[in-house]
């Protein structure tokens, strides 16, 4: 579902597939046990291979980025497909959070 590299203080995290009910908890508990209890607070999520998002996994996504925001981190969204997109601005997520088109343009902005 997910695999990361990591790139200076950054985290790299690119998800493929759908993040949905079956699988966003999961990935949640992996963020914040693999990262954020170890001080890695920058993340870049890589959505490049992103299917779809459901309603519990937008709000798994916003539940994660309150709390790298908590302790001072950012995450960052790269490449959504157009239907996460769309989702992100109905949602109003798009206005919350800048969507980057590579990982390159994420890296290079500082935050």
């Amino acid at each position: 579902m997910y695999t990361y590299t990591e790139h200076g203080k950054a985290v790299i995290i690119k998800i493929l597939g759908p993040v949905d009910v079956q699988n966003a908890e999961v990935f949640k508990d992996w963020i914040v046990s693999e990262f954020l209890e170890n001080d890695k607070k920058y993340i870049i999520l890589d959505m490049t291979h992103v299917t779809t998002v459901d309603s519990f996994g937008l709000g798994i996504l916003v539940g994660i980025y309150k709390r790298i925001v908590a302790v001072d981190g950012y995450l960052k969204v790269v490449a959504p497909n157009k239907n996460v997109r769309t989702l992100f601005k109905i949602t109003d997520l798009e206005r919350i959070r800048k969507i980057y088109n590579t990982v390159s343009e994420a890296l290079r902005e500082e935050e």
